[in-house]
């Protein structure tokens, strides 16, 4: 039996659609990125904004139109919001809404009896192929939903009230992955700064982490700028956790900030930046901003490009503002035309493309532990512990290997470099990327 996966949306999603696809293959499926030739089609949704949502309805239905016989299983956050109407949506032969999300092989079985393989199926030969994250780097959540209740945000009813896992069942995961062969384990979550288990946050954690798993590296996902915990910077001390941060800033004007009601100010965001500069040089902070909320002023959208201008972020994932039903940003008036909206993602687009050039720069003739994750085309193509893009040429084999690397030059968003022997190799140019991806 073959089963093809589809995933939509953010980093906790892939954790999540990883996993399964893990579950799947150890119960002897096959997994595939064929949709033509696959039995059944898993499409993990998202419904972050209304493009998410409709491009959730679009890929689901697309296995059908390749596919007449696939089985089409949907779940995820558009599933949470649409539940009722979700499956004549997008044709889905299942509904796994959220909350089950974790037995959905069992789910699958119950309802396709056909597709159940039998006790003695034999799993699949060799190692687990990651979907779409790389074979270098793993996922691992650690916690899932949200207490806050942010106006804009459509979070804490697709996905409920925040949850931790037993930090047993992390390292368990994670065990499981370095053995695996996967150098860097990256934690996710809606916002891992909330993670509490029974007097464990999430510094006792890494804390665990690093001194029970003796290989690789870990990296940090979304943190709350609100929530940081500062005992967090004694442990980028360490070469185990990666120099990078990802705060959520949504604006640089505090007074939208207030009206999206986020519990700090655009002067206290600013503040935990130059902390955490001071005691970690060359950490890349990275983070997201919506664009066009209801009520932002040209002089509110003005104050919001200076200060990231001014804070020079490493990487701006930016967003136009998407009205979620059932949140109290889509009941306010005064809404902003699209035009405007367009003009200003535009130009925040621009300026963050800047501030990353910029932040890549900064990191020139200096040395940074590069993570090489895949060869194409001749290139080989790794991330350092601060989030750059490298690239280099070499006759060797650089799969998931951590090599000491001086970056020597820039094009575009990406930094390029020689290595040091014995994994000689040439660096070369590489071609700007397009597009800006969220941390």
């Amino acid at each position: 039996m073959q089963v093809c996966f589809t995933n939509l949306g953010c980093k906790l999603n892939q954790a999540e659609l990883e996993r399964l696809a893990r579950d799947f293959s150890r119960a002897g499926y096959r997994v595939t990125r064929n949709l033509a030739s696959a039995d059944l089609h898993v499409v993990n949704t998202c419904t972050v904004t209304h493009v998410a949502a409709r491009d959730s309805r679009k890929l689901a239905r697309r296995g059908r139109r390749l596919n007449p016989a696939i089985r089409t299983v949907l779940t995820g956050c558009y599933v949470a919001e649409a539940e009722d109407r979700a499956a004549q949506a997008t044709g889905a032969d299942l509904i796994v809404p959220n909350r089950d999300k974790e037995r959905l092989l069992d789910a699958v079985h119950e309802a396709f009896p056909d597709l159940a393989l039998s006790q003695s199926a034999a799993p699949t030969d060799g190692p687990y192929a990651p979907i779409e994250f790389g074979n270098a780097r793993a996922l691992v959540k650690i916690e899932d939903g949200c207490n806050m209740r942010c106006t804009f945000c459509i979070i804490p009813s697709t996905r409920g009230m925040q949850r931790s896992r037993p930090p047993k069942e992390i390292l368990a995961e994670t065990r499981d992955l370095t053995a695996a062969g996967f150098r860097e384990i990256v934690l996710t979550g809606v916002q891992i700064s909330s993670y509490r288990w029974r007097g464990t946050g999430l510094y006792e954690l890494l804390q665990r982490l690093s001194s029970e798993i003796s290989t690789g590296r870990f990296r940090l996902t979304s943190i709350a700028p609100w929530q940081f915990d500062s005992r967090l910077l004694d442990l980028f001390q360490s070469e185990r956790l990666c120099r990078h941060l990802h705060l959520s800033l949504q604006s640089g004007c505090t007074a939208t900030l207030e009206r999206m009601r986020r519990p700090y100010t655009a002067h206290a965001f600013a503040e935990l930046v130059d902390r955490v500069r001071k005691r970690v040089p060359g950490i890349a902070i990275t983070t997201d901003v919506i664009v066009g909320f209801p009520g932002e002023t040209a002089a509110e959208f003005e104050a919001s490009r200076d200060f990231i201008r001014d804070v020079r972020f490493a990487r701006v994932h930016v967003f136009p503002y998407s009205a979620r039903p059932g949140t109290e940003a889509a009941e306010l008036t005064d809404p902003i035309e699209p035009v405007v909206k367009k003009e200003r993602v535009q130009e925040l687009l621009e300026l963050a493309a800047e501030s990353e050039h910029a932040f890549v720069d900064e990191q020139l003739g200096h040395p940074a532990e590069v993570l090489w994750e895949a060869r194409r085309e001749g290139i080989w193509h790794g991330t350092t512990d601060n989030y750059v893009r490298v690239r280099t040429r070499s006759a060797a084999d650089l799969t998931r290997r951590l090599t000491r690397s001086v970056l020597a030059a820039r094009r575009g968003s990406a930094a390029w470099t020689t290595l040091p022997t014995p994994a000689t190799g040439t660096a070369v140019p590489v071609a700007r990327e397009r597009g800006l991806h969220g941390a």
